[in-house]
């Protein structure tokens, strides 16, 4: 038996996952002790009946509760900074985010800037924070970007134009919450954004050069609920248990890309969507099958492995020829999401090419994660064949 390199593995957020879960928010606040919450809720799922029951849950239970709303999908520091005067004069005890990643992210933002004086922009990066930053329960209403269960929160420096965040492991939600009513109602074409986002990190911690046994079983598990959901939620929008799957799949997603990291697709993804306003989910998405082809052609084979757990798979062929079936699978599947297979699509001409070939140096670092070796040559073809 060969010992594995040594390696860890990290999850630090209690999560309570099924039907209705939701409204006992009340219950899992009282029970970690808390007396006084703010929640930061996503505007557009402000008057959702199941944010309107889960905020009641915590009323019921005896907590006092304020309620602040978030209109912007892709936060700033500056507007972090501004979001932050709301909350000048009031004291709580936890904060809860509600909404798609940018609200949860917004909510880690405002837990480190109410217990650690400064500008937000002073904490860019992976800052070494004086105090501990207000405890968060977060609940998604999109299943994609897995901030649920995540340290990360992505924000975007307005003078530099680039995305980078508040990154500590101080910053953990305490719990997290799973409900799939939360997402049920969200528009197809959103969802289809949102899982395709988290369809990128599937795929992107499972081929990462640090990946390890452990992360490889959430990655693989979440590529099994996904590839097979994303597709079913076309036909039955509605159904809970494909909703359910997807939101699960999300969160063992970006479990497993905590834990390893990201590369060339989800590199890419931050200039087009800074730069070119391209939704988060399908920034990544539009990199994703021409990443994996890439890999195939170059002798990669461990996609196998995720080849093996797609429904009606022929287990008997050869390495080499799952791993074509399987770029030619993901393909298919981004087709019939509709994800664009051209860059076109998003208006980029060809000034706009250069520049997105001009990024290869400043994110080389997550491009060099791939298991393949993707030389600045092979970066500019790839973007070509995608202009």
């Amino acid at each position: 038996m060969t010992a594995h390199k040594s390696f860890r593995f990290r999850v630090a957020t209690n999560l309570r996952y099924g039907v209705g879960e939701s409204e006992k928010l009340g219950e899992e606040a009282s029970e970690l002790g808390f007396s006084s919450a703010a929640a930061i809720v996503d505007q557009a799922v402000a008057a959702h009946p199941q944010v309107v029951k889960a905020l009641q849950s915590v009323r019921d239970r005896g907590l006092t509760l304020d309620v602040f709303r978030s209109s912007e999908p892709e936060p700033s520091y500056r507007y972090l900074d501004s979001f932050k005067k709301q909350f000048e004069g009031k004291d709580y005890d936890c904060l809860i985010g509600i909404g798609g990643g940018s609200a949860m992210d917004l909510a880690k933002g405002i837990a480190v800037l109410l217990t650690n004086p400064g500008a937000a922009i002073s904490f860019r990066g992976f800052p070494k924070l004086k105090n501990k930053p207000l405890p968060i329960i977060a609940i998604p209403t999109t299943a994609g970007t897995g901030s649920e269960v995540t340290y990360n929160a992505v924000f975007t420096d307005t003078d530099q134009q680039k995305k980078l965040g508040i990154n500590s492991l101080l910053n953990f939600p305490v719990a997290a919450i799973i409900d799939p009513l939360m997402t049920a109602d969200c528009p197809v074409s959103v969802s289809i954004s949102s899982g395709s986002d988290a369809l990128v990190h599937t795929l992107e911690s499972f081929v990462h050069k640090d990946h390890t046994p452990v992360s490889r079983l959430y990655s693989i598990e979440a590529f099994r609920l996904l590839y097979h959901n994303l597709g079913a939620l076309l036909d039955r929008p509605s159904d809970l248990e494909v909703r359910g799957s997807l939101a699960l799949g999300a969160y063992l997603a970006a479990t497993a890309l905590m834990n390893s990291g990201s590369g060339p697709s989800g590199a890419f993804s931050y200039p087009l969507g800074v730069h070119y306003k391209v939704p988060h989910g399908y920034a990544g998405a539009v990199f994703l099958a021409a990443v994996t082809r890439f890999n195939v052609e170059k002798g990669y084979q461990d996609y196998t492995l995720l080849y093996d757990v797609i429904k009606g798979a022929d287990k008997s062929l050869s390495a080499s020829v799952k791993c074509r079936r399987f770029a030619e699978a993901i393909q298919a599947l981004m087709d019939r999401l509709k994800v664009p297979r051209t860059l076109s699509h998003y208006k980029l001409g060809p000034k706009d090419i250069e520049f997105m070939i001009g990024q290869y140096d400043v994110l080389k670092a997550a491009i060099a994660q791939n298991p393949v070796e993707i030389t600045k040559q092979d970066s500019e073809r790839l973007m070509r064949s995608l202009a």
